[in-house]
């Protein structure tokens, strides 16, 4: 039985076509970089100058620049910061076309706002090179950006959530006597809605209960008591139960309703005026 060997080419991958805009005074530079980079599969604007170069991208929005650094008109110093201020966020990486040598006028490139540079006379597997790895930053630029908008996204959805929660226990929650002359009180909280309480309430007695609570974590998940506390609080106060009584209620309900992990730290205190005396 004679033995067969499968050969398997090995996939091509999908070239990314990209929209490069050349801007050079020289017309034999110009037409060279054009034609390198039109044979790799990629549209290519031309601007003779700076000022024809910064039209160009206000219309075409091209995906990379290739910038002579020496130009009429505009030079490409000035063109790459207009450049940069019209891309905005985007990333529109820029390489310097320049025959300059020196260390100054290299960071002069860099500090426009351009990303890399490029000899003269220009080498073709490095131009080449070079476009394929801004390409290859700029989808990975790209990609942080939607993250970044999805990130956003899911936490405006969040806050509204918090805002229509705490809106909710507004509207059902006692308000008590948390707002009474000699009651000051601060919160602070690290999301809209959570599980810092400060509830008061007067005794059909005299005197007043105050509870201040602190549920495990921020947001919505250490809001879920909030409701049942302060139901149980507001209620049974009222109703002239004791602190031990009111304790007992709410620490029972917790106990049954919340999920393991989540619980309540809580302090209450019987102020009594009077006996002037806070239990």
């Amino acid at each position: 039985m004679d033995n067969q060997v499968q050969v398997v080419e090995p996939a091509v991958s999908e070239i990314e076509h990209l929209r490069i805009l050349i801007a050079d005074d020289n017309d034999s530079d110009r037409l060279i970089l054009q034609t390198i980079v039109r044979k790799e599969g990629h549209t290519v604007y031309t601007a003779k100058d700076g000022q024809e170069a910064i039209d160009i991208f206000r219309e075409q929005s091209p995906d990379i620049v290739l910038l002579d650094a020496l130009m009429p008109n505009v030079d490409g110093f000035e063109a790459a910061r207009t450049i940069k201020q019209l891309a905005g966020d985007n990333l529109v990486p820029i390489i310097f076309l320049t025959s300059l040598r020196d260390a100054t006028s290299l960071a002069d490139c860099l500090a426009a706002g351009g990303l890399d540079f490029l000899s003269k006379p220009y080498n073709r597997i490095i131009l080449q090179a070079k476009i394929k790895a801004f390409a290859s930053m700029r989808r990975l630029h790209e990609t942080v950006q939607k993250q970044r908008d999805e990130i956003s996204l899911h936490n405006d959805r969040l806050i509204h959530e918090q805002e229509v929660a705490k809106q909710v226990f507004d509207n059902i929650a006692h308000p008590g006597c948390i707002d009474a002359p000699n009651i000051k009180y601060l919160l602070s909280p690290m999301a809209v809605f959570n599980g810092d309480l400060v509830l008061a309430s007067r005794k059909p007695s005299g005197g007043m209960f105050v509870f201040l609570g602190d549920f495990t974590g921020h947001g919505l998940p250490a809001a879920i008591g909030a409701m049942p506390v302060s139901e149980i609080f507001y209620g049974m106060a009222q109703k002239g139960f004791s602190l031990q009584d009111i304790l007992r209620e709410i620490n029972k309900k917790l106990k049954r309703i919340l999920p393991v992990g989540v619980f309540c730290c809580a302090s209450m205190v019987d102020l009594s005026f009077r006996k002037h005396s806070a239990e």
